[in-house]
């Protein structure tokens, strides 16, 4: 399993499957593969942002994807305005 960080601030991540889990930090624009979590079930992931943003600046987000599945991908868009 690739997760991607394609925000412009370093993203914390965690992820696991009911017996295995994993954890660390992804920076800006970058990936980290997690191959040993290919076509397992149960795989929940969660994103927040590490630290906080700059005066004007979008602040730190958190999401969590429940469930995940062969074939399957999740984009998030985080758009300000």
């Amino acid at each position: 399993m690739k997760l991607y960080n394609n925000t412009p601030m370093q993203t914390f991540y965690g992820i696991s499957d009911g017996t295995s889990a994993d954890c660390g930090n992804i920076d800006a624009n970058e990936s980290v593969d997690l191959s040993y979590f290919d076509n397992k079930k149960s795989v929940t992931v969660t994103f927040t942002a590490v630290g906080t943003a700059p005066p004007g600046e979008t602040p730190p987000f958190s999401v969590t994807i429940p469930q995940s599945g062969t074939g399957t991908a999740v984009t998030i868009g985080l758009y300000r305005e």
